[in-house]
């Protein structure tokens, strides 16, 4: 496919335009188009009957993508759906050793006043004739009015909509017919229990905390409760409430004291987990719109037009491999990570003289864009380990093969026994001693849950004769009580962070003088 630079240069703008950011913020003026459906999108926004739905991810996976799509798409169908945000929600007066039931009570108050004050701005064409007296009446009266919940309640009864017949395709463009149905035959099924409904949505709800403060997840807790005492009261209500994976489980310890209500949520959480091939379907989709924008009329992926060949070099090794999967795979399962490396790729190609994404610009990119991923997991679990920097670091004194990280138990045992002496590890705020088995577990286990590192065991069903476990699926592989399972499995770091350990390793034979042998292996 024969272009000249203006023409590439175009192109590459093109894309850019589909690969601005990866946030939601930044997106909003392409969500529509880009929004990728899953199959499981209808039960995240289904949820059961006086209950709610709770949206667990990491960041980055997609939580606020989903919330936005959905909000715009049961607007258009004419069902209303409002966003509250911790900025919302007035929890000033909670005190810091207050009970559960007192939070509880105060975050139920602030959720209301929230809901009763954002309908008459974000819904204002549905607040008309004998719903302006209703609306009026609900914030007359107050939170201290002991019908505000029935008045509000009558309120959204009175706004509520059923859907209605409506062409669901044209809400999901990228979408089949039966895929647009199923989700249209859900919903129905779902709102019709109620004779319509109202959706709230509450987006990045661990920000109504502090976290590393005393009793921070109580304030956490007292939302999740009071939105579920909402769910409950108000029928037509449906709430879906989003929060971060790491809170998720912060919440799931013991010692937090909620264990009973943890339990109670258990079956109202949907962990958005994207798979590498779902996050491959996100960038494919984009490539598309960015080949239709600049003049394509195909609806191919079209890599030719973006990428130069195709079987590019793997960065620091004599490897090849193919655009699809380097991309998906230094993802880290989030649609984020996967557009912004994208982003990378399409600025550097447009810099003089320019090109298009070959494996020369991947090679450049790609120790900045695995730094950037190691900054921001440490960044994401400071609270939980202050010094996951300095461990991710660390690693860089293993060996490597060429294509792979490939470690035996015993080596990584010995090696995290020994970083306690180097540096204090704190994780959870208790002190890491290497000479406690278990502590050392807790921290190979905190390490394998957050992606840093996976276990590779055999597995003569797959066709290389192995399998990696991923943290969703045996979250507790990595204890004491399995030993014997961990000494049969390899260990491999994700391949977003190598780059960057090969950079640390460089650094440190420029350093010393000492010639190193580095290899580094595939995980996929």
């Amino acid at each position: 496919m024969k272009q000249d630079k203006s023409q590439i240069e175009e192109i590459m703008q093109a894309l850019l335009y589909y690969v601005p950011t990866g946030t939601t913020e930044g997106e909003r003026h392409i969500l529509n188009e880009a929004f990728v459906q899953t199959e499981e999108y209808k039960e995240i926004i289904t949820p059961p009957p006086n209950s709610p739905r709770l949206l667990v991810g990491k960041k980055g996976s997609g939580k606020s993508a989903i919330i936005d799509f959905s909000i715009n798409m049961l607007l258009q169908s004419n069902v209303p759906a409002l966003l509250l945000k911790p900025l919302d929600i007035e929890l000033d007066n909670m005190p810091p050793g207050g009970s559960s039931g007192e939070l509880t009570r105060i975050a139920y108050k602030g959720l209301l006043k929230a809901l009763a004050e954002n309908i008459g701005s974000q819904l204002t064409g549905y607040i008309g004739g004998e719903n302006t007296v209703l609306y009026q009446e609900a914030i007359a009266s107050g939170t201290q009015d002991l019908d505000f919940v029935g008045k509000l309640s009558r309120l959204l009864a009175a706004v509520s909509k059923p859907i209605t017949s409506f062409d669901f395709t044209k809400l999901l463009p990228n979408t089949d017919h039966a895929s647009a149905a199923k989700l249209e035959r859900a919903l129905k099924t779902n709102i019709n229990e109620s004779s319509g409904a109202f959706y709230l949505f509450i987006d990045d709800t661990d920000q109504v905390a502090s976290p590393g403060t005393s009793g921070h997840l109580n304030r956490i807790w007292a939302v999740l409760l009071a939105a579920r005492e909402i769910s409950y009261r108000i029928p037509k209500s449906r709430v879906i409430i989003s929060l971060r994976d790491e809170i998720w489980r912060e919440l799931s310890k013991e010692e937090v004291g909620q264990r009973d209500q943890w339990d109670h949520f258990l079956r109202l959480v949907f962990v958005l987990n994207p798979s590498l091939d779902h996050v491959q379907e996100i960038i494919e989709r984009r490539l598309i719109l960015a080949a239709k924008k600049w003049g394509s009329e195909k609806d191919k992926p079209h890599y030719p037009y973006f990428f130069e060949g195709d079987r590019p070099k793997m960065p620091t090794s004599s490897k090849r491999s193919n655009w699809p999967d380097i991309i998906r795979t230094r993802s880290r399962e989030r649609p984020r990570d996967a557009v912004q490396l994208v982003n990378m790729l399409a600025k550097k190609a447009i810099e003089p003289p320019v090109s298009k994404i070959t494996d020369e610009i991947l090679a450049k990119v790609m120790p900045i864009y695995s730094e950037e991923r190691a900054t921001l997991l440490s960044q994401e679990y400071e609270k939980e380990c202050p010094s996951l920097n300095q461990i991710i670091r660390s690693f860089a004194k293993l060996e490597y093969d060429e294509g792979s990280f490939l470690a035996g138990s015993e080596q990584i045992k010995k090696h995290l026994s020994f970083l306690p002496s180097s540096f204090s590890i704190k994780l959870s705020g208790t002190v890491v001693n290497p000479d406690d088995d278990e502590q050392l577990f807790r921290l190979w286990s905190f390490l394998f849950s957050i992606g840093f590192i996976f276990p590779r065991v055999s597995d003569s069903r797959q066709s290389d004769n192995y399998r990696f476990i991923n943290p969703s699926e045996d979250p507790n592989f990595v204890c004491s009580g399995r030993w014997n399972d961990i000494q049969k499995a390899l260990w491999e770091i994700h391949p977003a962070f190598r780059d960057h350990l090969i950079a640390v390793q460089k650094d440190e034979q420029s350093q010393f003088g000492l010639p190193r042998k580095t290899k580094l292996k595939k995980r996929r």
